[in-house]
């Protein structure tokens, strides 16, 4: 009976079904990560080989992180994932090839700005960056999450102040 709720709620959705594209802007993070990483192993690489006694341990440590900046930039199979909001508020989350929401899966939101929104379950973390959405459909799921909490049930009875821009009241 609970999956046919869920079902319930999921067939009509507060925020679509979106798919999550890869995102250019982390992809150039990460390139500025690596790059950053890569030039720091360089350096301690160099201070190592001109040390007058030559000290092997720096220059170990160097080549380790310059093969963990190699292997953090390598292409790696991804899933792709929809996300989506239901009737209820929650975020739900799940794979791009499941036809139905039986795969959908509830997740909790870690961060949330105009830049970026986080998305957690258990140890999975979804970053979902701007250009990974339609503009549309991240401005949607970002105010569903900025504001889907400020609701009539959260305000545990207290009335709305008539003063105009009362956060305290």
């Amino acid at each position: 009976q609970r999956h046919s709720g869920v079902q319930a709620d999921l067939a009509t959705l507060l925020v679509p079904w979106t798919t999550l594209q890869a995102s250019s802007r982390a992809r150039r993070w990460r390139r500025v990560g690596a790059a950053i990483a890569l030039a720091s192993c360089a350096a301690l690489f160099a201070a190592a080989s001109f040390s007058d006694p030559f000290n092997p341990i720096p220059a170990l440590l160097a080549c380790v992180g310059g093969f963990g900046a190699w292997v953090a930039m390598r292409a790696r199979s991804r899933r792709q994932f929809e996300v989506g909001v239901s009737s209820i508020g929650q975020v739900m989350l799940r794979e791009h090839d499941a036809s139905d929401s039986s795969g959908a899966v509830a997740v909790e939101m870690t961060f949330a700005s105009p830049w970026l929104i986080s998305l957690r379950r258990g140890t999975m973390l979804v970053a979902i960056w701007p250009d990974s959405l339609p503009p549309s459909a991240y401005r949607q799921l970002w105010v569903h999450l900025r504001w889907g909490r400020a609701m009539p049930s959260d305000d545990r009875g207290r009335q709305p102040s008539n003063r105009a821009n009362s956060a305290d009241h």
